[in-house]
């Protein structure tokens, strides 16, 4: 920290690189950054410092900023060093009004002028500056908690029946609210309303699968708060573990939901009760999905309490706020069989990595295996919190007090009840949510069957939208209905001669597998049911989109819709790709009729299925078919396992336009690399060895 930059100095007279970027944090640019910039000033040399201004301390917890310079001032403070050409990049490019404060030559700009920007920067001499001002999308969430931060009436939805999964959403983004969804069709996105800082950068993923939700709001439990209270009114008090020594809780979670909050108030909550309590917390990259771990031990006294951390394997109890963090070293490792107590969080959420690689695994089960390896199954509570809590409250923001009354009514925190309530009002937010969360998460642990019957309509729900078929007959039926649907009975019926061709030679050659049968009925399907204008206007329209708006969401009042139809849309002149622009409620009208002409799709009066895009996808179809056909006549034990990976090859073709188009070389490049293997019997090693001789 301090020499950003400072390596560009010394390279950048002995490459024929003309320029570079480098980032700076508004921190960093307060402590120690100008002094690079300076030095970078005084040697004459080109670069460009793109200042991050996200008004917090972002990568250790969000620590309000010392200096208080706005970004006026910073540009006047450079300008007045010797920088050459300063831009501000903003979500808001309005709110600096008519005399902004600027240095002369400043250019204000709307982040979506990213790209042209750093362009026009890379081409200029000399030291160059670019502002990029918004609030630290972390900070948002707590702030608008607090009331303290403009909370817009506008909600981001996708309609995953569209969504093809590709995660250009995500790209765009780099959001941690962008889920995952796994659903018949494979893995989808969703929006987790919890979490969402409603910046909408996600809208701008390369897909017609969004929509924003105007006004209204997240659809909550029906019932009076003296009906739910009542649920809660005659709860036993567990037995509280007694403090013979200092009792150990190991708190770990991502940042930006609340795991610091919990260690907070067991700490105020101790206080209260005259115990002695240490809370040390580690926040670390905590604004992208990184882990922040909070380390609490309390004891009679404060005087009995020689250490702040929690030695490895002495965690009394762990309360695993996220599935990942808690299943990693840092809090395994302050488990002990036998001794550790482990309230866990199931819900999967998806780590940073996840953004670069849509179709990563991502397996749960396999996560709260190592954690019950690590504890004893009989030592561990797993809950789905944030599924439960969606459907009692609305969202799952209150999550990790929901876990703190879950490990209280087990018995696992050696500290009151009232103590506990006392701190939350004291904490002063949001208090009649956590106080309910806290609340249904005790109910949970006494009687869980009582909360579950409370949530079921919405787990009913979601369990039916991520409901995976696995026998071959119903996956072949349920596809042949969506295609009646899609097109008509013929073209189910082309769909129905190629899987039943497959499933009866599989049935012949490898009795006692449906693998080729089950990856042949998902992938034809895919490719046949490409969606083009038509499709997205029925999908849209058919019923189930609304019945997923109306299960989600109460009281909103218009939606808007953001598309790039190529017909019409323009392209981005950096990019060549087509720009995604909103649109009106009209559009919900016009994919009405737009669904009733499906009967034009391949006709000589389908203007959509001119482009080249669709000439490809219909092209797809027919060459799957001679690919498939191919194999029967070849595939035996020996190299049946790789005839399974080359009809599975189209579920590697996603997403939209320029997306899909650059998935069709790689997925037929491997295509190729695999047909190899299976026409050398399935030996990996004797194709290997051809093709270097070839």
């Amino acid at each position: 920290m301090g020499g950003e930059g400072a390596t560009w100095l010394g390279e950048a007279p002995f490459t024929h690189q003309k320029h570079a970027f480098q980032n700076l944090g508004d921190g960093t640019y307060f402590h120690s950054g100008l002094l690079a910039i300076r030095a970078c000033i005084a040697a004459k040399t080109t670069i460009t410092y793109k200042l991050l201004f996200n008004d917090a301390v972002a990568m250790t917890g969000g620590q309000p900023l010392d200096a208080g310079l706005n970004v006026p001032q910073i540009a006047q403070q450079v300008y007045h060093e010797g920088v050459r050409r300063i831009a501000v990049v903003t979500d808001e490019p309005d709110k600096y009004g008519s005399q902004p404060g600027f240095p002369p030559g400043t250019t204000i700009h709307h982040r979506d002028e990213m790209e042209t920007v750093q362009r026009e920067l890379r081409e200029t001499q000399g030291v160059t500056l670019l502002i990029y001002d918004q609030t630290c999308a972390a900070e948002k969430r707590r702030r608008r908690k607090r009331g303290a931060f403009p909370d817009p009436a506008k909600r981001a939805f996708i309609n995953d029946l569209v969504c093809e999964g590709c995660g250009d959403c995500g790209v765009k983004s780099t959001c941690v609210a962008v889920a995952p969804m796994q659903t018949e069709f494979g893995r989808k996105r969703a929006v987790d309303q919890s979490v969402c800082n409603k910046d909408f950068s996600c809208v701008k993923g390369f897909c017609p699968s969004f929509v924003t939700v105007h006004d209204g709001g997240v659809r909550k439990l029906k019932g009076t708060a003296q009906d739910i209270d009542t649920l809660f009114r005659d709860l036993p008090e567990p037995s509280i573990p007694e403090l013979a020594r200092p009792y150990a809780i190991f708190v770990g979670g991502i940042g930006g939901t609340g795991v610091l909050t919990v260690g907070a108030l067991l700490g105020m909550a101790a206080h209260l009760e005259g115990l002695g309590c240490s809370v040390l917390d580690f926040t670390g990259l905590s604004q992208k999905n990184g882990a922040v771990l909070s380390e609490v031990r309390i004891a009679p006294k404060p005087e009995d309490l020689h250490t702040l951390r929690i030695g490895n394997g002495n965690a009394d109890l762990l309360i695993g706020c996220d599935l990942i963090v808690s299943a990693g070293a840092e809090s395994l490792k302050r488990t002990r069989h036998g001794r550790t107590r482990v309230v866990v969080n199931t819900h999967l959420v998806a780590t940073a990595e996840f953004i670069n690689k849509p179709r990563m695994d991502l397996d749960a089960k396999r996560l709260e295996n190592i954690i019950s390896n690590a504890v004893g199954s009989g030592s561990t509570t797993f809950l789905n919190v944030n599924a439960l809590l969606t459907a009692l409250m609305g969202d799952s923001i209150t999550g990790n007090l929901f876990l703190l009354g879950v490990a209280y009514q087990k018995g696992l925190i050696p500290i009151m009840r009232d103590s506990i309530e006392r701190a939350i009002e004291l904490n002063g937010v949001a208090v009649t949510d956590n106080l309910r969360a806290f609340s249904w998460g005790r109910l949970a642990a006494h009687n869980r069957a009582v909360v579950e019957a409370a949530a079921a309509p919405y787990l009913a729900s979601k369990a039916e939208a991520e409901k995976v078929l696995d026998a071959a007959d119903d996956i072949i039926a349920f596809r042949m209905k969506e295609l009646t649907h899609y097109q008509n009975a013929d073209y189910a019926a082309r769909y129905q001669k190629l899987v039943r061709r497959v499933q009866q030679v599989e049935s012949e050659k490898i009795q006692g597998r449906s693998d080729l049968t089950q990856a042949v009925a998902r992938n034809f399907h895919r490719l046949m049911a490409y969606k083009d204008e038509y499709e997205v206007a029925r999908l849209f329209t058919d019923g189930r989109f609304q019945e997923k708006l109306d299960s989600q969401f109460e009281g909103f009042s218009t939606l808007r819709f953001y598309l790039a139809p190529p017909l019409f849309a323009k392209h981005d002149p950096n990019t060549g790709e087509l720009i995604k622009k909103e649109y009106g409620p009209w559009v919900f009208k016009a994919m009405r009729l737009l669904a009733k002409l499906k009967f034009l799709r391949g006709t000589v009066f389908d203007l959509f299925g001119r482009t080249e895009e669709r000439r490809t996808e219909r092209q797809l179809i027919e060459d799957y078919e001679t690919v498939v056909t191919g194999l029967l006549a070849g595939v035996t034990p020996e190299n049946y396992t790789t005839a399974v990976e080359i009809v599975s090859i189209p579920d590697e073709i996603y997403g939209f336009g320029h997306i899909k188009a650059r998935q069709i070389p790689l997925a037929k490049k491997k295509e190729a690399s695999l047909r190899a293997v299976f026409d050398n019997g399935g030996s990996i090693q004797k194709a290997t060895v051809q093709r270097a001789a070839a």
